[in-house]
């Protein structure tokens, strides 16, 4: 299995280290006093059908500190970023913005081979695993397209299709 921040055999640079490292000061995560909470909230298993600690946050975080070489690839891909635990952390450990400019930080130095990017500028938009998951939810509504590019390519793109879900006189927040 690939890990993380090895590439064809070779370890992290030492800059992607580093930039790795001011993330996880940046976003507090040596503040995790292992308390759980994050785990007890997130809904990985509500998409994935299984808790896996591996895949959970603090399970994450702590290897992040301690071992940030022996994550494998797989692992860091499985959060949807739903802020969930960033709501829910006594320790102000900011994860879901961790995890957001982690993986950005991969696929600029590239470890992308978890990543779909969008099919009209090719910028990074979600871990293939989640557009996975949003294909087979929105398969049965014929809507897949929304999926493929990123909201800057999209806009103004697709309305009819959102008026054809939502309806053409509903406010889409109500």
């Amino acid at each position: 299995m690939q890990h993380a921040l090895r590439k064809e055999g070779k370890t992290a640079t030492t800059d992607l280290r580093e930039a790795i490292q001011a993330l996880m000061d940046a976003n507090h995560l040596n503040l995790c006093v292992e308390c759980g909470k994050c785990s007890a909230v997130c809904p990985m298993v509500n998409f994935y059908g299984e808790y896996v600690h591996k895949r959970c946050t603090r399970s994450v975080v702590e290897r992040l500190c301690y071992d940030p070489e022996s994550i494998d690839d797989e692992v860091l891909w499985y959060c949807w970023a739903c802020m969930e635990c960033t709501f829910f952390c006594p320790s102000g450990v900011d994860f879901q913005n961790f995890m957001t400019s982690f993986r950005q930080l991969l696929v600029s130095n590239g470890y992308s081979e978890q990543a779909c990017f969008c099919k009209a500028c090719g910028t990074y938009m979600m871990p293939k695993r989640q557009l996975e998951y949003l294909e087979a939810t929105l398969h049965s509504k014929g809507n897949q397209e929304l999926l493929y590019e990123c909201p800057n390519c999209k806009k103004g793109k697709y309305l009819s299709v959102l008026h054809g879900i939502f309806g053409s006189g509903k406010s889409v927040g109500r």
